[in-house]
């Protein structure tokens, strides 16, 4: 069973000869998105396996055969046949991740108060930056791919190597095609709009995932709708920017960047030079394409943003106090806090997810 624990943090040190402020300085505050509209499962405490399975039952084939008459009570099933389901699976193992710190009493004596406080944050903080992280290297594994070259004849299987264009439209509607071919299941209904001047109608639509930088691109697309012209009794997503082709977008600082992937020649995009420009991937994808699966507790299933006092609900806060370490602390002087938690994420229908990959334009 894979276990991956990160090391624990050396001693946290006192700070010598200064007086702290009662109010620390704000850290940074990433957009998490990667749980949005995944499938929450649940691993049973003592269910004897860290392993998980979804299964569905495929669609049957179409009838295009008339039922023929009726034969006679000798006849099995009076001449009607039967059809046996089939079953589709696919199967994941939860791995533990983790971190921890380890305050001495000087944190107690001679910072403030705060202090101890702050430390649970950036704990909570750090669990859902790196469940979301390895929720979002499931999202790579997405098989359907989408190179931008700015035109509709992107080959989608050039590679890398073969980007030259930030993200334009027909990348998204190439994007929005293939899910709509393979029957995915949109994220949210139509929104109408609502008689609140300067409200438009927003389309059924599937989920969409970008970086920061992206964002900026897709803004710039002939009909984009950003999010505050959504009618108001249009339930968002947090970090939701607005919508285009189809798709309804949220952006992050975690999105996944190749640094001087791109081979082609290409001005005004951000990277080293005009010849490896930086090389972005963002996700589209339906409902249920994704699972994601915690120990213990129905995992989220939606955006969380790093400091949100909202922490995953399948992560363990462990906090020891001074003294309970016996004769290890023979002074009474460490005390630790933790993190910990079962965790997997998992496609669960590879025609329900497309990975786009461009560059971004530099600001």
């Amino acid at each position: 069973m894979a276990t991956t624990v990160t090391t624990l943090a050396t001693y946290l040190p006192a700070p010598v000869n200064y007086v702290l402020m009662k109010g620390l300085l704000q850290a940074i505050r990433k957009k998490l998105p990667y749980m949005n509209a995944t499938l929450p499962g649940e691993l049973a405490v003592g269910a004897g396996s860290a392993s998980v399975k979804w299964e569905r039952i495929n669609n049957l084939t179409a009838v295009t055969t008339p039922l023929g008459e009726i034969q006679g009570n000798s006849a099995f099933l009076f001449g009607r046949s039967l059809v046996t389901p089939t079953y589709s699976s696919v199967t994941a193992t939860c791995a533990k991740y983790g971190n921890a710190i380890q305050p001495t009493e000087e944190i107690d004596l001679i910072n403030v108060n705060t202090t101890s406080v702050k430390l649970m944050d950036t704990l909570g903080a750090n669990a859902a930056e790196s469940l979301n992280t390895v929720a979002k290297a499931e999202y790579d594994n997405a098989t359907i791919k989408r190179y931008s070259s700015g035109s509709a004849g992107g080959a989608a299987s050039a590679g890398k190597s073969y980007v030259s264009s930030k993200m334009v439209a027909v990348d998204i509607q190439y994007a929005v095609n293939q899910l709509n071919a393979n029957a995915a299941m949109p994220v949210t209904p139509l929104a109408t709009g609502s008689r609140n001047i300067g409200t438009v109608p927003v389309r059924t639509s599937y989920y969409g995932i970008c970086h920061v930088d992206v964002e900026e691109d897709i803004r710039g697309i002939t009909g984009f709708i950003p999010v505050e012209q959504y009618g108001g009794y249009t339930e968002t997503m947090p970090f939701e920017f607005g919508a285009a082709n189809g798709v309804r977008w949220c952006s992050t600082q975690v999105a996944t960047i190749a640094l001087s992937a791109g081979k082609k020649t290409a001005t005004g995009y951000r990277g080293s030079s005009t010849t490896k420009n930086n090389v972005y991937t963002s996700y589209v994808y339906g409902r249920e394409a994704i699972g994601t699966v915690g120990l213990g507790n129905m995992h989220a299933d939606s955006s969380i943003e790093m400091y949100n006092p909202k922490t995953p609900p399948a992560v363990e806060i462990i906090y020891k106090p001074k003294g309970s370490a016996g004769a290890g602390d023979p002074y009474n002087e460490v005390s630790s806090l933790a993190w910990k938690s079962w965790f997997v994420a998992k496609i669960l229908n590879s025609g329900w997810i497309v990975q786009i990959f461009t560059f971004a334009s530099s600001l």
